[in-house]
């Protein structure tokens, strides 16, 4: 058993150290420095994203609040949240000093989605039309070349996937098919070297058809209109081959080269056995302008026989004169350009 003095020492010992731990406490508490709450979901982190909190009625009308929150999606690569942001400034403040440059940057996005030749070409064709509303309702803008340069480059892009999905087609042996995207390319892109590849492998389609003297003339708009294109020497041997297996396609010849600014007649139209709708001075398929003995109408001259004649409708189309003097018809009887020898 403790006596009085023992008991007071210890209940003594016991108050200091509760007291001198109470006090080292409160004192580590009082220096600590208070650390902030971490950010929730969603809530802002930096300063310049201040921009996406705020009075919005105030801050959705601010040019410069617009333009900082486009810019911060663009750099987080969320383009698709960009070109929204763009298009609002461009709605409130079209006649802003950076109009053109939110023009500018929506054709930039666009061309940042785009993967490759085998994915979506959508962006490519958004980004087209983005850069041309730029060069359009902001001429002589500091990002003209530049958005004159990328223009091309989707261009090509977008060639490059038709060449590629008409080739596919080709090893499928799907030749109508194949034909229709080199077409495409032929007579939406004259001005790109990839043209001149589609001349070559639709001059392959139809020698693969059995269509030798189109093929012939593809592979001589190749030779005369793209001179540097890589298929070049290779179409001039195909060529000197197919002429060689075929010895009258040399007959069929027009008597001048092709032209670039001809155009291209409907080719699937005529694979397919529909009425020839182009135009009347293009000789087969390719691109082959008028020739010397095609007369001032623009009407060629026609073979004996694919001679032609003006018969009345439901009669018989007589051969022989018939070019030179058209069968004479009654006032009341409709006419109609038929064949010789066939009923009109």
């Amino acid at each position: 058993m403790w006596n009085d003095a023992q008991s007071s020492r210890f209940l003594a010992c016991i108050l200091a150290t509760w007291m001198f731990a109470g006090c080292t406490t409160t004192h580590e508490q009082a220096q600590a420095p208070v650390s902030p709450d971490p950010p929730q979901n969603g809530e802002i982190s930096t300063t310049d994203e201040q921009i996406f909190v705020g009075d919005t009625v105030e801050m959705g009308y601010d040019p410069n609040v617009i333009m900082k929150r486009a810019e911060s999606y663009f750099d987080k690569e969320s383009y698709a949240e960009a070109i929204v942001e763009y298009k609002h400034f461009l709605d409130l403040h079209r006649n802003h000093v950076l109009a053109p440059y939110a023009q500018y940057k929506i054709g930039i996005s666009h061309y940042k989605q785009f993967r490759t030749v085998d994915r979506d070409p959508e962006p490519l064709n958004q980004a087209i039309t983005a850069y041309t509303k730029l060069l359009e309702e902001f001429p002589g803008n500091r990002y003209q070349v530049e958005a004159q340069q990328t223009i091309h480059t989707c261009r090509e892009l977008l060639a490059q996937r038709h060449l590629m999905v008409g080739e596919f087609y080709l090893k499928r042996k799907s030749y109508l098919a194949a034909a229709h995207r080199f077409e495409k390319i032929i007579k939406e892109y004259p001005d790109l070297d990839t043209a001149g590849d589609a001349m070559y492998q639709l001059a392959e389609t139809y020698d693969n058809l059995g269509i030798e003297e189109w093929s012939q003339d593809w592979l001589i708009a190749l030779i005369d209109q793209y001179p540097q294109n890589s298929y070049h020497d290779k179409a001039q041997k195909q060529l000197a081959s197919l002429q060689a297996e075929h010895p009258q396609l040399v007959a069929s010849l027009p008597n001048r080269a092709p032209k670039r600014e001809d155009k291209t007649p409907d080719l699937i139209a005529k694979a397919s056995g529909q009425p020839d709708t182009s135009s009347p001075t293009l000789t087969h398929a390719g691109l082959l302008p008028e020739t010397e003995d095609t007369p001032a109408d623009g009407k060629p001259t026609q073979s004996p026989h694919t001679a032609t004649a003006s018969c009345g409708m439901g009669t018989w189309c007589e051969s022989g004169s018939a070019l030179s003097k058209p069968t004479q018809t009654s006032a009341s009887t409709s006419t109609k350009v038929c064949k010789a020898g066939e009923w009109c």
